[in-house]
């Protein structure tokens, strides 16, 4: 899944916006949405071949916002907790739960949106600024 968001990032020239370091964190923060809205979807079950999720990006002269968009049932509050409660370092050596830790220490700004249609959406801003 990294190499088609890698993809996707070096075909609207967001690879020459960050730094590398920078770059690097940013398609492994989205990778990490991805995995996350795809892991929710399967969950599931059967109805799985009828959800989708969307992958949107805003790309500004002064920053990256990226939406990542599912049907499934949202973060679970334990997760949302986990996220206020502790950092990355906390969890490093864990199986799983990395993901929102890893996308709150990265990016520079993180929420979650619940659309009227049932939807949940995790999106995220880097800015450019951090790199100059």
């Amino acid at each position: 899944m990294r190499p088609l968001i890698f993809a996707i990032c070096w075909r609207n020239k967001l690879l020459v916006f960050f730094s590398v370091q920078d770059r690097d964190m940013f398609v492994l923060s989205v990778h990490e949405a991805v995995i996350n809205s795809v892991k929710a979807i399967k969950q599931l079950g059967e109805e799985t071949a009828k959800k989708t999720f969307l992958l949107s990006l805003r790309i500004t002269e002064e920053d990256v916002t990226v939406t990542v968009m599912d049907e499934g049932d949202g973060i679970p509050v334990k997760q949302l907790e986990r996220m206020r409660e502790k950092n990355l370092e906390d969890l490093l050596l864990a199986e799983s739960g990395r993901g929102l830790l890893l996308i709150k220490e990265t990016m520079d700004d993180i929420w979650l949106e619940h659309r009227e249609n049932g939807k949940c959406a995790i999106a995220m801003k880097m800015r450019r600024e951090r790199n100059e």
